[in-house]
């Protein structure tokens, strides 16, 4: 067995251990602050982040790893605005709310416009009252940005990884140039992509996603009251290799 097969297999045991540590005492779960809406938002989408990794081990297995890349992405995402409502709390729910409302003032216009959709009345209302919402700038705002949002937080490497990650989950050159072979002089078409020189992005998938979560879990262990997760983390963490001093999105 390599060495990135050992690192994969000890992911894939931390992830079970993640997932039994999240599933046990759903219902016993509450708040550390009067303000509850960063720990409701923190649990969507740590609940998300899980199935996310769950999803990329599963492609990992089946041979899809590159086809796994959106998958990764958007776990860094989820992780990432973890850590942040962990950090700014309120500020960070009122921007979520304040992208939300963009967001969803861009699809109701694309609907209006389209004439190939329309809403019922209950979710016209719904986004009426989106749309009418008064949500009070903060300085957290500038952090609905993906990039700014990565870049401020202490985790190492998020934003590199994420912009790879991004290259390989959007339709373009990075993706289309991996399914042939062109370092001859007769290019082969493939089926199923190389990297030449360079490193597989999807080799160390269960340890990327095992690292995302426990990440995602740590912050969401800051949005409860007690902490009751910080002893099986750390456990886990070591357990899975992922406590060193250089982080395994370096690797």
């Amino acid at each position: 067995m390599t060495k990135v097969e050992q690192d994969n297999a000890r992911a894939i045991t931390g992830l079970e251990a993640l997932t039994e540590l999240l599933e046990s005492g759903v219902a016993t779960f509450a708040p550390a602050s009067e303000d509850q809406r960063p720990f409701l938002v923190g649990w969507g989408l740590l609940a998300a982040l899980h199935g996310q990794a769950s999803a990329v081990v599963l492609l990992h297995r089946k041979g899809f790893g590159h086809e796994a890349a959106p998958n990764r992405r958007l776990m860094i995402e989820y992780m990432a605005q973890l850590q942040w409502l962990a950090r700014d709390g309120e500020e960070a729910v009122d921007s979520l709310n304040k992208a939300f409302q963009h967001t969803q003032e861009k699809l109701r216009k694309a609907i209006d416009q389209g004439n190939t959709f329309s809403y019922d009345a209950e979710v016209a209302a719904s986004a009426d009252a989106v749309a009418a919402a008064v949500i009070t700038p903060n300085t957290a705002n500038q952090y609905a940005n993906t990039s700014k949002l990565l870049n401020s937080l202490a985790t190492k490497g998020l934003l590199e990884v994420w912009l790879s990650e991004t290259q390989l989950s959007h339709s373009g050159l990075t993706t289309a140039q991996a399914f042939r072979d062109d370092s001859s002089e007769v290019v082969r078409l493939l089926a199923r992509p190389e990297y030449g020189k360079a490193s597989d992005p999807s080799e160390r998938s269960p340890l990327m996603a095992c690292l995302l979560l426990h990440l995602g879990m740590q912050a969401f262990n800051d949005l409860m009251a007690g902490q009751p997760w910080t002893a099986d983390l750390d456990r886990i963490g070591r357990e899975a290799g992922l406590v060193d001093d250089e982080s395994p999105l370096d690797s």
